[in-house]
């Protein structure tokens, strides 16, 4: 039997810096991230994987619902940008909105030391959690 911890990327790889909100305040949030690991070992990642990697956090930092009671499942991530992200840190500006249907959407405005570089769109299906 292994005693090893497994390391999971969302909580560990990002380094969020929270401008406005918390993971314990429900709502939009605006945050910067960068990432403390890269996606791949042993590689720097691309300005393309920073973007990419910090917009599939939406719904994480900005549910309206609290995460003891819901569950969370993003199918899809889709990211439009202008340009490439000028340094490591990469602004969001996340708002997310859940239906009582269980669906919902994460939308963010992303930005950089330089301006706005695009918008980031997370569908989301949502169901409350199974208690044993």
């Amino acid at each position: 039997m292994s005693n090893s911890i497994t390391r999971i990327f969302h909580s560990e790889g990002p380094d969020l810096r929270f401008v406005k909100g918390a993971f314990e305040s429900p709502g939009p949030a605006t945050v910067r991230v960068r990432l403390r690991v890269p996606v791949l070992a042993g590689e720097s990642p691309s300005p393309l994987e920073r973007v990419a990697t910090a917009a599939d956090l939406g719904n994480g930092v900005s549910s309206p619902l609290s995460y003891g009671d819901w569950l969370f499942i993003n199918p899809d991530l889709t990211v439009h940008v202008s340009r490439l992200p000028a340094g490591e840190w990469v602004g969001h500006e996340w708002r997310t909105l859940a239906e009582p249907q269980g669906i919902g959407i994460s939308e963010s405005r992303l930005w950089d030391e330089k301006g706005p570089i695009g918008r980031s769109l997370q569908s989301l299906l949502i169901d409350r959690l199974a208690l044993d």
